[in-house]
């Protein structure tokens, strides 16, 4: 149904990729969703770092894969791509609630590079990533999707046009900042909501969250996720996934970890700004935090 993208202007430091990552389990956890991750970088890289999954042999390399955008461009070519073999193309990271599709290998990209550039744009302008994500909002209830640091590249603009919302990374270093609120955005963001995460984030700053707002003039949600030294030990173990379940508790609220009641606060925010509340769906509305 939507498409969440998680950009941020800035080229490293906001933990937009780990947002990302973090955002999709806890969704699949808390709400009534199928969700989707993906990405727009390659096989391996971005989301896939702090997943089990990730880890690569020669043999997949070398060999074309049976899934993720590989298969997907194959199918794509011979105009077979659509929501259904999406699902089939992706891998189960939560059975019924959370499915991964990994970006394109390395190797398939340098090899048809050219060839892409001739069968990859429609006459409408479309690219392989916007057919992902169109057909995404059927496959999955929520498609969230790490669109990179920095300027965007083709995949990556493919899925910042494709969104609903885009999550926007920054960190608390006012002269970053001033750069990156005040600069141009890509054209593919004008328009769309847009809310902000601040990575890393420290309370005890005096860059806070609303002194951010208030310098700033940002009128949405402005949320502040703290560092956490055990997510990042879990993110290098590739161990994110049952990392933020321990975290979790039992669900119930009382034994929730001060970091996961922070990221489902940030949650609400966004699946408000959707239509939904936790686990059903609701009318919309704003929920501004700091």
């Amino acid at each position: 149904m939507s498409v969440i993208a998680v950009w941020s202007p800035l080229r490293s430091g906001s933990g937009a990729t780990m947002f990302a990552t973090n955002l999709a389990i806890m969704m699949a956890y808390e709400y009534q969703v199928k969700v989707l991750l993906t990405h727009g970088g390659g096989a391996g890289e971005r989301v896939e770092q702090g997943l089990a999954y990730a880890r690569e042999t020669m043999d997949r390399v070398i060999a074309f894969q049976d899934n993720g955008m590989d298969a997907l461009e194959r199918l794509n070519t011979s105009g077979r791509l659509n929501p259904e073999a999406l699902r089939n193309y992706t891998s189960p990271l939560l059975s019924d609630r959370l499915d991964l599709l990994r970006g394109a290998s390395r190797f398939v990209q340098t090899q048809q590079d050219a060839i892409k550039k001739l069968k990859d744009q429609a006459p409408t302008g479309e690219t392989l990533m916007s057919r992902v994500m169109q057909a995404s909002k059927i496959s999955h209830d929520i498609t969230i999707a790490d669109a990179g640091n920095g300027w965007p590249g083709e995949s990556d603009r493919s899925i910042l046009g494709s969104a609903e919302l885009v999550v926007i990374g920054l960190n608390q270093n006012m002269h970053v900042l001033e750069r990156a609120i005040g600069s141009q955005l890509p054209e593919e963001i004008k328009n769309k909501h847009c809310i902000y995460v601040i990575g890393k984030y420290d309370p005890e700053s005096h860059c806070t969250l609303q002194n951010i707002k208030r310098r700033y003039g940002l009128k949405t949600g402005v949320y502040g996720i703290p560092y956490c030294s055990g997510m990042t030990d879990a993110w290098n173990r590739r161990a994110v996934l049952s990392y933020l379940q321990r975290l979790r508790g039992s669900g119930d609220g009382r034994r929730t970890h001060p970091f996961y009641a922070t990221l489902r606060q940030t949650g609400d925010g966004v699946a408000q700004q959707l239509g939904f509340l936790r686990g059903v769906p609701s009318t919309g509305g704003t929920h501004v935090l700091g």
